[in-house]
Order: C-alpha cells, then sequence, then structure tokens
C-alpha cells in the first residue's frame, strides 16, 4: 500500500485513476487544478490539494509526503489561440512535477502520455499537441534512464463516463447523438473505456518496469465499424459517405486560418485533428496485457456506456434524439 499523488485528479482520466487506486487499497491524494471543477470528484473520499503545475514551489507541495505520482494532467487541444500553453503545461509541466519528485525521493512515477506520439510523424508537420506530449514523454524517459523509478503509459482513444469538456473522441460521440453528423472521416480506431485506462495506471504503478512504455488501448476498429456499433445502441442511422483525407486537411487549414485571424475561436475542424485522422493506427497491447495484466473490455460495451453517458447530460438533452 502506497501514498499516492493524482495530478489533473479532477479530470476526466484523472479522477477515475483516484477511484481505482483507492478500490485497489492504495492512499490517494488528489492534486486539482483550477481550470476543471470537482464534479468528478465530489463523490470520492479523497484528500484534495491545489496544484498550479507552472509554479514548481506548488508542485513540491503538491507532492510533498506522498510514496509516488500518477501524472496525468495535461493541456490536451488540437487548437489554441496561443498554443505556448500546451509546451507550459505538457512540458515544463512535467519537468516541475520529475524535478520535485526526485528532490522529494519519491519510489515510482507513471507520466499519462497519449497513442499519438507513437503514431508515424506528419509529413512536414506535427502538431502542437503531439509534439509537447512528445517532448514532455523524452523528459519521463531521459530521467528512467539516468535511474529515476519513472515509466509511461499511452492510452488510446479514451470514452466513458466523465468526460464533460468533451474529449474530441467524446465529441464524435455527442455529435452523432445529437444528429449532427452527416459525414465521416475513414480513420484506424482504437477505442478503451476510461475505467480500464484507470486500471492500466494502477497496474503500471505496482507492475511496471522503469524505463518502459505501456499502450493502454481497446479494441481496434475502423470508424465505419464503429459508427456501425454506434448506430445499433441508440437507433440512429449511421452517415454514409467517407470525406477524402484532402478535403478534411483543406478544410482544417482554412478552418484555422480563420480561428488564427478571424474569430480566435476553436475550429470546427482543426489541422492537427485532421493529421491525426489521417495517421491514426491500430495499436498492440499485448505487452500491457503480458507485463501488466492489463484486461481492456470489448469496443461495444466502451460506447454503450459512453452513450448511456453522454445522453443523461445536457449537451444531448440540447439536441433530443
Amino acid at each position: 500500500m502506497s501514498k499516492v499523488a493524482v495530478t489533473g485528479a479532477n479530470g476526466f482520466v484523472g479522477s477515475q485513476v483516484v477511484r481505482e487506486l483507492l478500490r485497489r487499497g492504495h492512499e490517494a491524494v488528489a492534486l486539482v487544478g483550477a481550470d476543471v471543477d470537482d464534479a468528478n470528484l465530489r463523490d470520492v473520499p479523497v484528500k484534495a490539494r491545489e496544484l498550479d503545475l507552472l509554479d514548481p514551489a506548488s508542485v513540491r507541495a503538491g507532492l510533498a509526503g506522498c510514496d509516488a505520482v500518477i501524472h496525468a494532467a495535461a493541456c490536451y487541444a488540437f487548437w489554441l489561440p496561443d498554443p505556448r500553453a500546451l509546451y507550459r503545461v505538457n512540458v515544463d509541466g512535467t519537468r516541475h512535477v520529475l524535478d520535485a519528485a526526485r528532490l522529494l525521493g519519491l519510489r515510482r512515477m507513471v507520466y499519462t502520455s497519449t497513442g499519438a506520439t507513437l503514431s508515424p510523424e506528419c509529413a512536414g508537420f506535427r502538431g502542437h499537441y503531439r509534439e509537447s506530449k512528445s517532448q514532455g514523454e523524452r523528459l519521463v524517459l531521459a530521467a528512467a534512464a539516468s535511474g529515476f523509478p519513472a515509466l509511461v503509459v499511452h492510452p488510446t482513444s479514451v470514452l466513458g463516463p466523465g468526460d464533460r469538456r468533451p474529449t474530441p473522441t467524446g465529441s464524435l460521440i455527442v455529435h452523432f447523438l445529437a444528429r449532427r453528423m452527416k459525414v465521416f472521416v475513414e480513420m484506424q480506431q482504437n477505442v478503451v473505456h476510461v475505467e480500464d485506462v484507470a486500471a492500466g495506471h494502477v497496474l503500471a504503478l505496482e507492475r511496471g518496469i522503469p524505463g518502459e512504455r505501456y499502450v493502454l488501448g481497446g479494441e481496434n476498429l475502423s470508424m465505419r465499424a464503429l459508427l456501425g456499433l454506434l448506430a445499433e445502441l441508440p437507433g440512429i442511422p449511421a452517415p454514409r459517405f467517407a470525406l477524402p483525407h484532402s478535403a478534411v486537411l483543406a478544410l482544417g487549414a482554412a478552418n484555422e486560418w480563420l480561428s488564427d485571424h478571424v474569430t480566435h475561436r476553436p475550429p470546427v475542424i482543426a489541422r492537427e485533428a485532421a493529421l491525426h485522422a489521417r495517421d491514426a493506427r491500430y495499436f498492440d497491447v499485448s505487452k500491457s496485457r503480458r507485463e501488466l495484466g492489463f484486461e481492456p473490455r470489448a469496443a461495444r460495451e466502451v460506447l454503450a456506456d459512453a452513450v448511456r453517458w453522454f445522453a443523461s447530460h445536457q449537451p444531448i438533452r440540447s439536441n433530443p434524439v
């Protein structure tokens, strides 16, 4: 049993990690940021501490007295008015967590990366989200190479209860249920339940090998197959027409230019999101199964839980099915 700090503990993944830690007998310290409310933690008996990832002193105070840290906090966006915010949170924030963890003598660190850092390089364009997460990941792996007991987990497309913002993957479900999805982009998908991702984090904490990387994913399927499963659940017809990637990339470039220079609001399609769709891949979770005992559930169950949760929240109620 250990005392484990969780950064981003009031977020979608972080709040489920806190629950899983408690379920498995650990003591959890919820490090919460001011940019997200505490709705995901209201029913969880856990100690909370405020955390400012950009303030090294705040990070040290958050980790004080803990044995380990799961660093799940991140800035997850494919477009921001100022992309430097991604690097401040995902790179500088990770550096502050690492520095504090080493200074305080923590015995383990699990870093939440993303499946996107495992995808092939985009030709001539990497994207600020993926680049910032890659840089944070490299900091962690360099620390592990120098002897600090840190490791990396790579969630794929995460779905399930508590996706309040929602994430880009959750937005797909919201748009489908609200009957706003008229076309789609064919791509390779790997969907995983947020509770399985949380279990994978804690298994990595308990059993993972420092310096290693573990994919926390579920079932591989095409976007057409995913939409087919979704259509069976609420009985909404799936869109039939797939936009070519070249068209989506052009729309992304045009939308992002308008956002950067005219509206200063998030684009309907961001260029990095379009590239992510083009370069998406299937994932192999056999290493996580073998070394961690990770057992994700099937895609149908993942999607059914996501549909149930989103259907009970305001974004869907305002667009009746």
